[in-house]
């Protein structure tokens, strides 16, 4: 039996980067660039307004007001989509729209409320200084600098900059591609009649709802009873086309527990089994060339924590990503938290919010590891150390947030 931290580590050791795909920007969300992208323009494109108002020279406004308006005429009107022919000279103003060019010889640009307009003149009443409202050519980005770095998870608004940059295809981690193996004679299907002794199969579904935030491609879904020939025969389909394969159940040491014994039958190097934790301690971890096998335990609050504490970070960092643990912070217990004496590290469904300038936590309800109820009601994992017995209500704790 190893440690958390132990399994976390040769975890990450073991994991290979997914190969580097091309595709189209629009169909990236979610992906990570495999490769900087590098501008080919300036962004803004050319120098425009930032406001609806008017361009001129900003010493012509000097001391105008409310009492003392500054009379300059209007020499044209710039649309966005338009590019002015004309410059803009000592005592000139050309009326502009958001995101319509700076005609040349204007250095900032009056917002529409401090003006009034008759008969071809407009009358200002407040001074502007040099640069104000007007977006610059290149502020944002000159051509040849490095729009995205490599690593860089693609989101809407990244998608949208590479819109403007004019880029078609894009090169990124491809996706991991996962099947999961669901074992146990009582497991049935959904569709299946409840029979006395059967329970429906739950884990299938909850893995696969973890795995579509995470971008991965779920190939196969499989359940099997406690057979070695049938576990096997589902086993081995998987291993051939899969990089992440996830069993749930057998991985114990029951007498029809066999998963760990067919996994041996089919090359699959055993990296460790058994972690010193609650739930979810009959965790296995192995690898067959590059694809990766967790066999996790079939408890469904166990099937969660491990696919979040192991699995996932598995997959991020597959997939490209530096950010693959989930994030943490430290809160005060609302309540206390009973002893334990068995030397595992404990994690616990809980619910954190901020409570004045703190983060307070308390466990969601019930724990046992066949109780999704409390998970459904978390937002967090509370973690109690493998060296800490008992906590009082007020102890300060880390607690790990689950992705919304």
């Amino acid at each position: 039996m190893i440690s958390v931290e132990e399994a976390k580590k040769k975890i990450i050791e073991n994991v290979k980067t997914s190969e580097t795909i091309e595709i189209p920007f629009t169909e990236a969300e979610g992906f990570v660039l495999s490769k900087d992208i590098i501008s080919s323009v300036n962004l803004p494109y050319f120098t425009n307004s930032q406001m609806d108002g008017y361009a001129l020279k900003s010493e012509d406004t000097k001391g105008a007001s409310e009492t003392n308006p500054v009379k300059l005429k209007v020499i044209g009107e710039i649309k966005a989509g338009d590019f002015p022919n004309y410059i803009v000279k000592s005592g000139d103003a050309a009326k502009i729209m958001t995101g319509a060019p700076i005609p040349e010889g204007a250095d900032s640009v009056i917002m529409v409320e401090y003006t009034d307009e008759n008969n071809g003149f407009v009358n200002i009443v407040k001074e502007v200084f040099p640069k104000e409202f007007i977006r610059f050519e290149g502020e944002e980005i000159k051509e040849g600098e490095i729009a995205l770095k490599k690593e860089t998870e693609l989101n809407p608004a990244s998608i949208g900059f590479i819109a403007e940059l004019g880029i078609t295809n894009i090169k990124v981690f491809g996706e991991s591609k996962v099947s999961i193996v669901v074992t146990g004679e009582e497991v049935i299907g959904l569709d299946e009649e409840l029979k006395p002794g059967k329970i429906r199969d739950t884990n299938s579904v909850a893995l696969a709802s973890v795995l579509r935030r995470e971008n991965a491609e779920l190939l196969y879904i499989a359940l099997a009873g406690d057979d070695p020939v049938e576990i096997r025969q589902k086993i081995s389909k998987c291993l051939d086309t899969s990089n992440l394969l996830l069993i749930t159940g057998g991985v114990s040491v029951g007498d029809y527990d066999y998963v760990k014994d067919v996994l041996k039958e089919l090359g699959v190097k055993e990296i460790f089994w058994r972690v010193a934790q609650k739930p979810g301690g009959p965790l296995y971890f192995g690898k067959k060339n590059e694809t990766l096998v967790f066999g996790l335990p079939g408890n469904p609050a166990s099937v969660l924590v491990c696919y979040y504490e192991y699995v996932r970070p598995a997959l991020r960092r597959m997939i490209g990503r530096s950010d693959v643990h989930l994030l943490g912070l430290v809160a005060s217990l609302s309540e206390e938290i009973g002893k334990k004496q068995d030397g595992k590290t404990y994690f616990l469904r809980g619910w954190v919010e901020k409570e004045g300038e703190k983060f307070c936590v308390k466990p969601t309800g019930a724990q046992g590891s066949h109780i999704l109820k409390s998970f459904a009601l978390s937002n967090c994992l509370i973690i109690v150390p493998s060296d800490v017995n008992h906590l009082p209500s007020g102890s300060t704790v880390k607690v790990h947030l689950l992705p919304v």
